[in-house]
């Protein structure tokens, strides 16, 4: 209470004062000493113009709120956790969207799991409703009004985490923008059923040679959706450095000798391969049976930096980052997708004010491998 004091500019007499007790009971209080009837504890919420959930709680009765359970993708062969999905103890990330809780968990196995602070724990697994939703009880860490403002994003890119980042920090930022790691197709996915508020992409469409347009156009047919350039990235081969294997392009993936770490299905990196490989006219089932799978660009230049895997498709960034052999494949486009009424929110207005600084183009431009010149663009209007 004591910093909340200070942020409006009082000392502890003018509180005391307002409130109507005296200096050293406020003093007891903030200590932690006393408690305050229900009368003074509603008096000084008004005087610091903040909720009396933000001044008083008890740590032994967390506040619990049911939200829509989103499950962390099954881990891949590369990676096992100890907990099954859904299970009580799972730490979640919550968010707020269309009058509802949604809590997506935290995976272990991922890059951000223990840099990232998670806004409650699973009660117990989760439960179906008559919709076939499946619902958890949530324990939550922090106050319901600090998890509610959350503002959660799902994408693949690396540099779609410093933005979250950035934006979290800039001026006037009371809320938290929290980023998932999901691969393109998935991030889209958790858009368009309401589990997010803002989506990541770099999807090619073959019949139109766009990125990302075309495949929002389907997928959300009967809303109104707006699409931002990020940035334009080069994606491409990693391997070992200097390619003992003389990699030199999509064909060698299939070679006996050679072990290729695959995306999931839902990855961007993964449709560029088939791609690819359609148009050389390599079988496809031969791409399908690699035994290694990585969940994003880090974990693919990670595999090949500890030999666990030759070559794998990610961004240049990753390889440069890891030391790492990177052969180009393709420059494409990563974009941002938002619902056109939830642009206007001030916390997607901060994100996307933070995407067009130069503070953010000059960051990500000193991890190389992208062109920032686009950044902020509204490329499309749906």
């Amino acid at each position: 209470m004591a910093r909340k004091r200070s942020a409006v500019g009082l000392v502890q007499q003018e509180l005391a004062t307002r409130v109507g007790i005296s200096r050293q009971s406020l003093s007891a209080v903030e200590a932690g000493g006393a408690v305050p009837s229900a009368t003074v504890a509603l008096r000084l919420a008004k005087a610091l113009n903040c909720a009396v959930e933000e001044l008083f709680w008890t740590d032994d009765e967390p506040a619990v709120v049911e939200a829509e359970l989103t499950f962390v993708p099954a881990p891949p062969p590369t990676s096992r956790t100890g907990r099954d999905r859904g299970t009580a103890g799972n730490r979640v990330l919550l968010g707020f969207l269309s009058d509802r809780w949604v809590a997506h968990e935290l995976d272990p196995a991922s890059d951000g799991a223990f840099t990232t602070s998670a806004d409650g724990v699973l009660r117990g697994p989760g439960k179906k409703t008559s919709e076939g939703r499946a619902t958890a009880k949530v324990s939550l860490l922090g106050d319901e009004l600090g998890a509610r403002q959350n503002l959660l994003c799902a994408g693949c890119a690396p540099a779609f985490g410093l933005l979250a980042a950035r934006a979290s920090r800039g001026p006037g930022a009371r809320d938290r923008v929290v980023w998932l790691e999901r691969p393109s197709g998935e991030a889209l996915g958790l858009l368009a059923r309401r589990r997010i508020h803002v989506a990541g992409a770099h999807i090619y469409d073959a019949g139109t040679g766009e990125f990302n347009v075309p495949a929002v156009q389907r997928l959300f047919a009967d809303r109104s959706m707006r699409v931002f350039t990020l940035a334009r990235w080069e994606v491409g081969l990693v391997v070992a450095p200097g390619n003992p294997l003389r990699i030199r392009g999509v064909a060698d993936l299939v070679r006996r000798d050679v072990r290729f770490v695959r995306r999931q299905d839902s990855a961007a990196a993964q449709d560029l391969v088939v791609r690819l490989a359609g148009r050389e006219g390599i079988p496809l089932g031969r791409l399908s049976e690699a035994n290694l799978v990585a969940r994003g660009h880090s974990e693919v230049a990670r595999l090949v930096a500890l030999g666990a895997a030759d070559v794998g498709v990610a961004v240049a960034t990753v390889a440069h980052a890891h030391g790492l052999g990177f052969l180009p494949l393709e420059q494409e486009r990563f974009d941002i997708v938002v619902n056109k009424e939830g642009s206007v929110d001030p916390r997607v207005a901060r994100l996307l004010e933070t995407l067009s600084s130069q503070s953010f183009r000059r960051e990500m431009e000193s991890l190389g491998g992208h062109v920032t010149r686009d950044a902020g663009k509204l490329v499309a209007e749906t």
